[in-house]
């Protein structure tokens, strides 16, 4: 987990290919999900097709798309859901002509908090976290369950440059929780662009990011870097209010390191389901502001002319529940770094980022050749073709990019285009 993010030039010698799949013919709908209380939109909205594994999440902008069989009926249910809001749910029908541009507006209401005291037991913060820490075989598969996952990693320069940009279609063995066996996953497809010039005086690459962003599973890894056994001595907890999806309540429970603890830990909030006791969903932050010695966690290898220090690192990890065991869904991890160079007066901000969001699972997990495999060492950038073509997804289900990525591939695709004719 402390080498999450990890920033260093590399090579790499082949480009691996998984499974190819048929493509059959499919219908895409899309939405867009706000606040009813504010008109906000709202970000990891999770959307999912009643009945089957098929799941995607919104984006920033509250907007999603997902692709189905052609063939599934125009009755089949869709359920949109978000914490802390009541759960909607529609006919396949109601988005009928929908898409990214012109989605359907889907409105989720808060959801209210006003229940009978005696239903709502007084918990323990500590033993809340450990009783959900030890209960983790039963809440979550211990058996090999294959997964299809859409990525995408970021490297972005101040708030607009897109320095990278990387997407791929992931096929994952997710290894059973409670086992020292490790998450393997290998490209089926992808796409990228290094979109670097003159003006840029320092060249950054990414490694690791897939390896990574599984480690950010708070079920399966050591919760907030720490050993059961050591959470006590590590964190100080606090029980928070309740937080609710659609029907189902939320104990909260809040974490940060103790002031006499020296290490780099976390601080943030665990939400524990109440009838389960499995974490549903992990927010939390590095504790990296102000200290000298987080450089160490995050970069391997820099220019010695050139001052680093991490300013944030921020990490989300979400589980949804099928069938009586509770699933890794969507994970997110959000580095930021400040850079000065010797003798210089101005300073330079960038944001690495990557996101996962599984679309499908299934029992049988893929074969991933051993050479196929993504490993740590690996960048993305040099295990994915470039952007050229607009249908490159197919019928598999994508987080839609934001206004500004949309943009940036919109540019990249043309400037390709333009090339390849010329």
């Amino acid at each position: 987990m402390k080498r999450t993010a990890t920033l260093l030039i590399a090579f790499l010698l082949l480009l691996p290919r998984c499974f190819a799949q048929d493509t059959p013919d499919f219908l895409q709908i899309a939405g867009k999900v706000i606040d009813g209380a504010t008109g906000k939109p709202l970000h990891y909205a999770s959307v999912g097709l009643a009945g089957t594994h098929i799941s995607n999440v919104s984006n920033a902008e509250g907007v999603f798309t997902l692709k189905v069989d052609s063939r599934t009926a125009p009755s089949a249910l869709v359920t949109v859901s978000h914490l802390g809001y009541a759960t909607v749910t529609f006919r396949l029908s109601d988005f009928q002509g929908t898409d990214a541009e012109h989605p359907l507006k889907i409105t989720l209401s808060p959801v209210s908090l006003n229940l009978d005291p005696a239903m709502i037991r007084a918990q323990d913060p500590e033993d809340l976290l450990l009783s959900a820490l030890y209960r983790i075989k039963q809440n979550y598969p211990t058996k090999h369950v294959g997964m299809t996952a859409f990525y995408r990693e970021l490297i972005k320069k101040g708030n607009t440059k897109y320095l990278a940009m990387n997407e791929a279609i992931l096929d994952i063995d997710k290894a059973p929780y409670g086992s020292f066996q490790v998450d393997r996953a290998g490209i089926y497809k992808g796409r990228g662009s290094l979109n670097y010039d003159a003006t840029d005086t320092l060249f950054i690459k990414y490694q690791g990011g897939v390896v990574s962003i599984f480690e950010i599973d708070q079920a399966k890894y050591p919760f907030a870097l720490s050993e059961i056994n050591d959470i006590r001595r590590i964190y100080d907890l606090q029980a928070e209010p309740s937080a609710f999806v659609g029907e189902r309540m939320y104990y909260v429970v809040s974490f940060n390191q103790k002031a006499s603890v020296e290490d780099i830990y976390m601080r943030g909030k665990v939400y524990i389901d109440s009838e389960s006791l499995a974490i549903g969903r992990v927010e939390m932050w590095m504790n990296v502001e102000g200290r000298d010695d987080a450089l160490g966690l995050f970069v391997l290898k820099r220019p010695q002319n050139t001052r680093f220090e991490v300013k944030n690192a921020y990490y989300i990890v979400n589980y949804k529940p099928s069938e009586g065991k509770w699933y890794y869904d969507y994970a997110k991890m959000e580095i930021k770094f400040e850079t000065r160079r010797k003798r210089s007066l101005f300073r330079n901000h960038y944001t690495v980022m990557s996101e996962i969001a599984v679309t499908d699972h299934k029992d049988e997990p893929p074969v991933i050749d051993r050479d196929a495999r993504v490993r740590f060492r690996d960048q993305m950038t040099e295990r994915v073709s470039a952007f050229i073509d607009d249908n490159f997804w197919e019928n598999y289900n994508v987080i839609e990019p934001d206004a500004d990525i949309e943009a940036i591939i919109r540019k990249i695709v043309r400037q390709l285009k333009k090339h390849k004719l010329e």
